[in-house]
């Protein structure tokens, strides 16, 4: 019993390894937040995620500055190479004047195979677009977005 069990583990693992493995992938965590300016919310904001390629989801502030960004996860075949094969980038993208967008925060890593997002995953900000000019002559890690504890 225990060498058949170990016999079908091998055979699954190795076609896992021979065929790529398929798993539901998200490049970024679900990402909240609110979007200020000196202490006051602003409404109709435009908010992005954008994955490191493309805008991939879109979200306009409510009365309270507050904006939603649900990633929609993607099927993914993925076969591993080594221990860190994935790189994953994201940024917030905040447009307070309807043109120009300012990045507002950026996460991402360098993983193994197991090292995307998931669906629980969320990351809370408090975004304060009054900080652009005060940030502009530093460097990039400088955003105007702070990540919050969740309430």
């Amino acid at each position: 019993m225990v060498i058949i069990r170990m016999m079908m583990l091998v055979v699954v693992t190795a076609t896992c390894f021979l065929s790529g493995c398929v798993w539901h992938d998200y490049n970024s965590p679900k990402i909240e937040g609110v979007v200020i300016h000196q202490g006051q919310a602003l409404a109709g904001v435009k908010v992005a995620l954008d994955d490191g390629s493309r805008e991939s989801v879109t979200a306009t502030t409510d009365e309270q500055g507050h904006f939603s960004l649900n990633p929609q996860g993607e099927w993914s075949v993925f076969i591993p190479i080594g221990p860190q094969d994935r790189f994953l980038h994201w940024s917030v993208i905040i447009y307070p004047t309807g043109t120009e967008g300012i990045t507002g925060y950026e996460g991402g890593g360098i993983g193994g195979f197991f090292s995307g997002y998931s669906s629980s995953d969320r990351v809370n900000l408090l975004c304060d677009v009054a900080l652009v000019n005060e940030r502009a002559d530093k460097p990039q890690r400088n955003w105007i977005c702070r990540a919050v504890p969740a309430n």
